[in-house]
């Protein structure tokens, strides 16, 4: 898979990292998260990807106002699923949720991707 700009930067991360989607547009949103997350990160540690998508008065008109929305489908698409309890752990791998700093007053959608460490590891103890 070919992967460029954006959605590069996404899976390029070793650690945990925030992208501002201020200016971006549904269908460009929906395009890079597509590309970042339809295949596991290449690393065996959980980090957090955190996308700015709105916030209050003074920031409102930078974000698209269906920036979580496009997020939340296009992660849905690849099998992800919505938990408001996920953490930076790898039990959390392919779960996202909705948040709100109300301390800077933004709303973020962080996901916890899935990583290769995840894939794979649910068996080994079974034989008889």
């Amino acid at each position: 898979m070919s992967v460029s700009g954006m959605a590069l930067k996404i899976r390029e991360s070793t650690e945990s990292d925030t992208f501002d989607l201020a200016g971006a547009n549904v269908a460009t949103i929906r395009a890079n998260v597509s590309a970042a997350f339809a295949e596991p990160f290449p690393i065996s540690h959980m980090v957090r990807i955190t996308f700015l998508t709105g916030g209050g008065k003074l920031c409102r008109s930078k974000y698209d106002d269906g920036a979580a929305r496009a997020i939340a489908a296009s992660l849905r698409e690849h099998g992800f699923e919505e938990d408001h309890g996920a953490s930076c752990v790898p039990e959390c791998a392919g779960l996202y949720k909705a948040q709100h700093d109300t301390g800077k007053n933004l709303r973020t959608m962080v996901v916890f991707p899935r990583i290769m460490e995840s894939i794979g590891d649910s068996g080994g103890g079974d034989e008889d």
